[in-house]
């Protein structure tokens, strides 16, 4: 994350989320039996791929996470 948004001090500290090139945030479920996470989603704004939800960017979301989809988001701007 800290490669993809320099500027932004909460992304050199995240440690279980990742951009997959420049417009997809990826955020696993690492624990089991989790069905919801934090996503931190940097300046911008965001569409969870998965069911199209739009999100404003600079803030922390929890978000339902099934089974059926793991949580991608893409920067839409």
């Amino acid at each position: 994350m800290f490669n993809r948004f320099p500027g932004d001090p909460i992304c050199w500290e995240l440690e279980d989320q990742y951009m997959f090139g420049p417009d997809y945030l990826v955020a696993p479920i690492l624990d089991l039996d989790r069905f919801e996470r934090e996503v931190y989603l940097p300046a911008g704004t965001w569409r969870l791929t998965s069911t199209g939800e739009g999100y404003t960017g600079r803030q922390t979301v929890t978000v339902d996470a099934p089974l059926e989809y793991m949580l991608v988001f893409r920067r839409m701007g």
